[in-house]
């Protein structure tokens, strides 16, 4: 259903799911604090119109570390 790279941490979707709230783990390294973590990822899924495809956009973070 999900599938996560594990070199940049992107979540892709593989296929067609229905709109659901959608829970899995996963184990994060970070290198600089040489740390493991095992968290709980909760994802939303909910159908959306085409006007709001359209005019959507995205973001993406990188590069930086919450302390």
């Amino acid at each position: 259903m999900f599938r996560l790279d594990r070199h940049s941490g992107q979540l892709y979707v593989n296929g067609r799911i229905v709109s659901d709230v959608y829970n899995f783990r996963v184990k994060v390294y970070d290198v600089i604090w040489r740390s493991e973590v095992i968290s709980t990822v909760t994802v939303h899924v909910k159908e959306i119109g085409d006007d709001a495809v359209l005019n959507s956009g995205s973001v993406r973070l990188k590069g930086f570390c919450v302390t």
